[in-house]
């Protein structure tokens, strides 16, 4: 999971890269990645917060005793996938 993460965090980095090079407009880089990095952000912390309220249990209404995925896992995977994002939009305010 955090291996797809870095990677499609990579991704979305190189094609608003390339697409704020051709239109020439680089605050593109500021506005999406730094908005996309902080909505990972925040869907890390909400899977992390799941994690420690539910625990192993499926969701609140389910009696399942195991998740199919692990909460921390996929909080990691957004954290992991905020990063490039996130410098790139510090290294934009920076310069």
């Amino acid at each position: 999971m955090i291996k797809k993460g870095l990677i499609s965090g990579i991704l979305l980095l190189l094609i608003v890269f390339v697409e704020a090079y051709f239109v020439g407009d680089w605050s593109h880089i500021y506005y999406i990645c730094g908005t996309f990095g902080l909505i990972s952000m925040v869907l890390a912390l909400a899977y992390f917060i799941d994690s420690l309220i539910l625990g192993n249990k499926g969701t609140l209404s389910s009696k399942k005793e195991k998740r199919k995925n692990g909460r921390i896992e996929q909080s990691k995977g957004f954290i992991i996938m905020a990063i490039p994002n996130l410098i790139a939009a510090l290294i934009y305010i920076i310069i």
